[in-house]
């Protein structure tokens, strides 16, 4: 009998099996006024992540599963269905919060993918133009 994959959560008094994919994305050096700037485009993969490397996603904490859940069900980004055995399967694609909204934090966050929020890099460059310019007037008054 094949190992079951995904990540065992009990949610709502259902089993689930939670299955997690990381986006992919690919980091692209942009150099504006002499400042290095590291912005992210999405490379449309995924790879599943095993119960062997939850730890460093997080995901080795079944509190933070039930959270992965809550959010991205919110976020509309759950994809779930009944199997035979009466265990419920859940889905869920996660990227860390700068590859989709730029924005660094202390530690790396992983949150939901949401496509709709996805830029392209021409409009990530734009907005790190404006960003950058706007840094440059205030900081010159």
């Amino acid at each position: 009998m094949p190992a079951k994959k995904g990540l065992p959560v009990v949610y709502e008094g259902r089993r689930i099996s939670l299955r997690v994919h990381q986006r992919i994305f690919h980091p692209v050096v942009k150099t504006l006024d002499g400042e290095r700037h590291i912005l992210y485009s999405d490379t449309g993969e995924e790879k599943e992540i095993r119960y062997a490397s939850a730890e460093y996603y997080g995901l080795d904490d079944p509190f933070n599963r039930v959270s992965l859940i809550r959010l991205a069900r919110a976020m509309n980004c759950l994809n779930c269905s009944d199997e035979s055995d009466g265990e419920r399967e859940c889905r869920v694609t996660i990227c860390r919060a700068r590859e989709l909204y730029g924005v660094d934090g202390e530690e790396p966050r992983w949150v939901p993918f949401d496509p709709g929020r996805l830029e392209s890099l021409e409009e990530k460059v734009s907005n790190l133009r404006r960003r950058v310019e706007w840094r440059r007037r205030v900081g010159s008054s």
